[in-house]
């Protein structure tokens, strides 16, 4: 009977190492841009098979946009182009660019990343990421992009509360940056996800703390949507605006 006990306990416990090895691999080889290909690939084989609108408004960014299945619904009138892979980064989505942003021809382009680049095990800061999304914009406009740009900012989550600093220091050097560039925009959604008293709302996220519900995607959705309206890109057109 010990020497079972004995023998459980130690298959448990190389378990648990070589689970806790796994996750440990997963988050630095995430940190590789090359790390996406699969979805990246993905996305060109759904291209091939069901072309996406055209003249449409792209949204680019990592697992808040992945995991929106009901995005199209919550923009119309506003058709919308869906490339949300992984946990992408800025850097990741700027390291696709050439895949997943120019062959659209978008009228406008949301950027809804930056969160995973702030939870990198090696470290990156905020200054990091607003170097990163700078890099992004200045590449497509190099390229002859000149879609406009919106930054939906980072939003706040119970179980990184502890993170919540570096994203507003992050947001607000965004923020700053894109006010004086020409066609570049900040849509503010952090702070519907605060109460009166500015604590996170729990009842916008999964059990998990991290992952968006149902509410807190219906609570993000208007303001963008508000955002794209009020540009025109719910009105058909020939061109861009």
């Amino acid at each position: 009977m010990r020497r079972s006990v004995v023998v459980f306990g130690v298959a448990f416990g190389i378990a648990v190492v070589a689970l806790f090895a796994f996750l440990i691999y997963v988050l630095l080889a995430s940190g590789d841009p090359k790390y996406w290909e699969g979805e990246i690939a993905a996305f060109e084989r759904r291209d091939v098979s069901n072309p996406p609108p055209e003249n449409a408004v792209l949204f680019v960014g990592g697992r808040d946009l992945r995991l929106w299945t009901g995005l199209a619904e919550a923009m119309a009138p506003v058709p919308v182009i869906q490339r949300g892979f992984g946990g992408a980064r800025i850097s990741h989505i700027n390291h696709y660019r050439a895949r997943i942003v120019l062959p659209y021809d978008p009228r406008a382009i949301v950027v809804m990343a930056g969160a995973a680049d702030l939870s990198d095990v090696r470290g990156r800061r905020p200054e990091d990421l607003l170097n990163d999304f700078r890099t992004f914009v200045l590449s497509l406009r190099a390229e002859g992009e000149d879609a406009p740009v919106y930054f939906v900012s980072l939003r706040p989550a119970p179980a990184r509360e502890e993170r919540w600093y570096g994203q507003q220091r992050a947001n607000a050097l965004i923020a700053d940056y894109v006010r004086t560039e020409k066609n570049m925009y900040f849509i503010e959604v952090s702070t519907a996800m605060l109460d009166e008293r500015g604590n996170i709302r729990d009842d916008l996220y999964r059990w998990d703390g991290l992952t968006l519900n149902g509410k807190g995607y219906e609570t993000i959705g208007p303001i963008i949507r508000k955002r794209l309206i009020e540009a025109g890109y719910g009105e058909l057109r020939s061109g861009r605006q």
